[in-house]
């Protein structure tokens, strides 16, 4: 493993599977009648993307995120050019026709790379009424498999009695939809002709009589070949469904200056100390978990301090040392971001000397006066999370005495946040620094 500071080592993001997610029909048991418009919504499969928006005939029908959707936009009925553009740049990202029907709904998946996406179609009739039951539709956009099979079972039963509801190749999307009763299901995916789910959702409460989408689609950021489902309904809400028997994982980054000896978890040493050093990431099974930190001679200097590891769940542990010279950790929970476009950078205070620090990210136009994004007032032992823009910065560490004194404790080198990897950024005490402190950025 690699320690560097203002640029350090980085855990390559890892590629997952996909998120099932789920969105709400009415919220009355009716069926869906008198609908007199077309009715049109997008979904953001493709994992390069930025947040991109759509507009039809130059009417902004909505935006979304990868693995997010937009509001169902309706119109009247007719053909018209839809456009996808970047949300931030209005770069234009694909256009065609498209022809909305009175009644009628499609569903624009974007997928693949984003440079040159493909979409996907899928249009049916919403006027048709459903006696206590849902329809069903999927669409595979995952890299990782060509083709899956999608089994559902009762909320009771395992997969041995799972009945398989559809089998789907890689960029596709069923045309005709499966018919279900409402109530609770659990949902396993395996690969084509498999009988080992490599998949199960905990049972989900499909409640209303209206249309699904089951999105199969990769899953990003530090988690590696794992798999969500997204269920996609008529609103802007998608719920990833995880896979609850997936592992989830833990790195840890140690900022004790001079200090050998071991990490340990569940009293099994799994990393030496090494100063300024981000671990490579520790796969573990759902569970809770002890840390400690022993010394050269086996002396714990922290000890049974607890770790919850959910199912897919990936998280960052900082070791620092308090004023009375106490081991202790702080850790923070990674979101499966893309980190391409843009950056979700976790930001922590290892400094036990003041009451609180300000970290400026400055780019070349500005000055810290002038910085659009900072972390101010940020106290010591806590974290915070900030979404910086692709860009050059400068990162600045700041300190305000009572008595308005600013101090400039460090500063970086103008540089670029590097895509699809996760940083962490942290303010520690340091004896080599001219000012005592100094910004370890490792990733």
């Amino acid at each position: 493993m690699n320690m560097i500071q203002r640029a350090s080592r980085l855990a390559l993001p890892l590629f997952s599977l996909i998120a099932l997610a789920a969105c709400g029909g009415s919220s009355e048991d009716k069926a869906e009648e008198g609908f007199n418009q077309g009715y049109v919504q997008f979904y953001n499969g493709a994992a390069n993307s930025a947040n991109s928006a759509l507009t039809v005939n130059d009417k902004a029908a909505g935006s979304a995120t990868f693995g997010d959707a937009s509001n169902m936009f309706a119109i009247d009925p007719g053909s018209y050019k839809y456009q996808l553009k970047n949300a931030t740049s209005s770069a234009l990202i694909k256009e065609a026709d498209v022809t909305l029907n009175k009644g009628e709904k499609t569903l624009l998946l974007m997928a693949g790379d984003a440079a040159n996406p493909g979409i996907l179609t899928l249009t049916h009739k919403r006027e048709e009424k459903f006696d206590d039951e849902f329809r069903v539709f999927v669409a595979n956009l995952s890299s990782n498999y060509d083709k899956v099979d999608i089994y559902t079972a009762a909320e009771t039963d395992d997969f041995s009695k799972a009945t398989l509801l559809e089998s789907v190749a890689t960029n596709t999307i069923t045309s005709s939809g499966k018919m279900l009763k409402r109530g609770k299901y659990k949902l396993f995916l395996t690969t084509a002709g498999g009988n080992t789910p490599f998949f199960e959702a905990a049972a989900y409460n499909f409640q209303y009589t209206t249309s699904y989408v089951m999105v199969v689609r990769d899953k990003l950021g530090p988690m590696q070949q794992q798999v969500s489902l997204d269920l996609v309904g008529n609103s802007s809400t998608v719920e990833a469904l995880e896979h609850r028997l997936a592992k989830g994982q833990v790195r840890i980054y140690n900022s004790l200056d001079n200090q050998q000896g071991q990490i340990a978890i569940n009293n099994l040493p799994v990393a030496d100390l090494v100063q300024d050093t981000l671990t490579d990431y520790i796969q573990l099974d759902k569970n809770d978990y002890s840390i400690a930190v022993l010394d050269e001679n086996n002396q714990l200097l922290l000890n049974n301090v607890l770790l919850t590891i959910n199912a897919g769940q990936s998280k960052s542990v900082l070791l620092f040392r308090d004023a009375e010279q106490k081991v202790g950790l702080v850790n923070f929970t990674e979101k499966n971001l893309p980190q391409v476009h843009e950056h979700e950078i976790n930001v922590a205070n290892l400094v036990p000397d003041f009451k609180n620090l300000h970290f400026y990210f400055v780019r070349q136009n500005e000055t810290i006066e002038s910085a659009k994004f900072h972390v101010k007032a940020l106290e010591f032992k806590k974290y915070a999370s900030l979404v910086l823009p692709k860009d050059f910065y400068s990162i600045s560490l700041v300190h305000v005495a009572d008595n308005g004194t600013i101090s400039l404790l460090d500063k970086t080198e103008t540089l670029q946040l590097e895509a699809g990897k996760n940083y962490i950024l942290a303010a520690e005490p340091s004896a080599a620094a001219p000012s005592g402190y100094k910004i370890t950025l490792v990733k």
